[in-house]
């Protein structure tokens, strides 16, 4: 068994292509299953991939699995993705077509999925079965967002992606409701659909008793002709989708699957087969040993604390999520934004988003110009936690937005608004989206400050998000 950054193991190959591989494996750290795609330095478009991991591991959407951490060297590059134990649609139709509600509804939540990323500059671009998770209870997750546009090397022009996806999804839903790819043929491996002048043929020509509503958004999302308008867009296709489920008898929204729910890393179930899928459909990294570039984390020495004192800022209990297997955890009573070298204030009413339990809602700071270390402006912003007395903290794990944050861990025994009253105990440079900053040694405080210094572009601009934050004694 082959150990990544002494911590992610690889377990089992599910899918792979020329130059790629795609494993579960398993985070040794967190204990939790995680997907891991690794790329070969020989594929061509690696720094393009690289560059999409990072643009999708901002993705807000609960239903899109996101990628947790990037792991790079001479070797290979290797995307740590969240994991989720069910059945590609492209094997569940190896069976045979989805019932007419079920292709409904898992078409809907991917178009649902799109339009919210889209608002993010977001999309997949190259949309097929095996990229669609269907879980046994109904949940529906989207794997390979960004990447696999970028394996693909399809343009990256925005108007075009947003069309593709469009395409992709009538492709999908065709596909669920007949068993049948209208799509490019190396895009799967089901059976290609039967054409006419050119074109697939509608899905009531392939299997009797497709909705008309059905077939209808099918057909328009294709562009085939003489079906009416094109749908263009995620948004066009959830809105038609939503359409034709209020005119269709038995068709309602799963109650069993809640988006705002984060997907579930830990399931162990396997997909039902290994197969080999051409490049346009990987998500993957070879079995390669490789160095965490972009997972950095120092500890520093804690020294002695010299802080002013002052009355601490009134705040309400807000309770810590379950702890992890890093240690007991320890509640935290308030949480407040921390901006001493800005304006005083930094989306206080988020704050309380990054100790929630919820990893799908997030704390943000505002967007910053042109540069990552906040504009230049100043030299960080952060959240402050308060523990309510004096605790023995031995780590600390931060749940970030986007690829890239550095960030430090600072603490005081008493509050302060001067961020270089608190101590400087561990740090964190180029960060995934999971880092567990450790002190040297146990340090006693009662306040601890997350220090943002560096933040992940989102578009033309940077900003930073904090989905969660742990506090644990040993």
């Amino acid at each position: 068994m082959r150990i990544l950054a002494d911590r992610y193991s690889l377990e089992d190959c599910v899918l792979d292509g020329p130059h790629w591989s795609y494993w579960c494996g398993y985070d040794g750290v967190l204990r939790r299953s995680v997907g891991i795609l690794v790329v070969a330095p020989d594929h061509e478009l690696e720094s393009e991939v690289l560059a999409a991991a990072r643009a999708s591991a901002g993705a807000e959407d609960a239903r899109v699995l996101r990628v947790l951490d990037v792991l790079t060297d001479d070797e290979g590059t290797c995307l740590i993705i969240e994991w989720l134990g069910a059945a590609s649609l492209e094997d569940q139709l190896a069976d045979g077509p989805l019932p007419d509600v079920d292709a409904w509804r898992t078409t809907l939540e991917l178009a649902l999925a799109l339009t919210s990323v889209q608002a993010q500059g977001l999309g997949h671009g190259a949309l097929a079965p095996h990229w669609v998770l269907r879980g046994d209870d109904g949940r529906v997750r989207l794997l390979g967002l960004s990447i696999a546009s970028a394996l693909s090397g399809a343009p990256e022009d925005p108007d075009s992606l947003a069309a593709r996806d469009a395409y992709g999804l009538g492709a999908l839903l065709y596909a669920a409701l007949t068993g049948r790819w209208p799509g490019a043929p190396e895009a799967s491996d089901l059976a290609p659909a039967p054409q006419q002048s050119g074109h697939a043929v509608r899905p009531r020509m392939v299997r009797a008793g497709v909705p008309g509503v059905l077939d209808d958004v099918a057909s328009r999302a294709l562009g085939l002709p003489g079906r009416g308008e094109p749908l263009t867009s995620p948004a066009a296709v959830a809105a038609a989708l939503e359409l034709a489920g209020e005119h269709t008898r038995g068709f309602t929204a799963s109650d069993d699957d809640d988006p705002a729910q984060p997907a579930d890393a830990l399931a162990t179930s396997r997909r039902r087969r290994r197969r080999s899928v051409p490049l346009v459909a990987a998500v993957c990294v070879a079995a390669l040993l490789l160095v965490p570039a972009y997972l950095g984390v120092r500890s520093l020495a804690e020294p002695e604390h010299q802080a002013t004192v002052t009355a601490p800022p009134s705040a309400s209990a807000t309770p810590s999520p379950t702890p992890t297997p890093l240690g007991i955890g320890i509640p935290v009573v308030a949480i407040h934004d921390f901006d001493p070298d800005g304006n005083g204030t930094e989306n206080p009413d988020q704050v309380k988003l990054a100790i929630d339990g919820n990893l799908a809602t997030a704390w943000h700071t505002v967007q910053y110009f042109k540069r990552p270390d906040l504009g230049g402006l100043k030299p960080g912003v952060g959240l402050l936690l308060d523990l309510g007395s004096e605790q023995q903290v031995a780590a600390v794990t931060v749940h970030l937005v986007g690829l890239g944050t550095s960030l430090e861990l600072r603490a005081a025994k008493v509050y302060s608004t001067r961020a270089d009253d608190y101590l400087p105990l561990a740090r964190a440079t180029d960060a995934g989206t999971i880092v567990t900053l450790r002190p040297v040694s146990i340090a006693t405080a009662r306040y601890l400050l997350i220090w943002l210094t560096s933040l992940p572009p989102v578009g033309a601009n940077f900003q930073g998000a904090v989905a969660e934050v742990q506090v644990f004694r040993s």
